[in-house]
């Protein structure tokens, strides 16, 4: 089975890790108060926020198994395979440097 594609995109203050031709239509809510994350029939669609992911919230995702699927994230010209926590910390990196560089 192939591995789903997100992209992963820094706008002005916010992050988001969006399933490729993502519709926001129809989806649910994971229990979980940041980051946001939109699921359908068990597989999130997109995750955003408007803070760089703590330590504190990565190991909060941790607890949900929706966050170990394996996918392909790609961002610019970087591209990874890893799972949405891989996906976090990328952003925990990268997005801080953003917005402070």
């Amino acid at each position: 089975m192939e591995n789903r594609k997100f992209n992963i995109e820094f706008i002005g203050i916010e992050w988001f890790i969006e399933v490729f031709n993502f519709k926001n239509k129809q989806t649910e809510k994971l229990d979980i108060i940041s980051p946001i994350t939109s699921v359908k029939n068990g597989e999130i669609l997109q995750v955003f926020d408007i803070f760089t992911p703590s330590d504190k919230d990565i190991n909060s995702c941790k607890k949900y198994k929706e966050f170990n699927e394996i996918c392909e994230f790609y961002h610019d010209k970087h591209s990874f395979v890893g799972t949405f926590i891989d996906a976090l910390n990328f952003i925990k990196v990268n997005f801080k440097e953003q917005i402070n560089g």
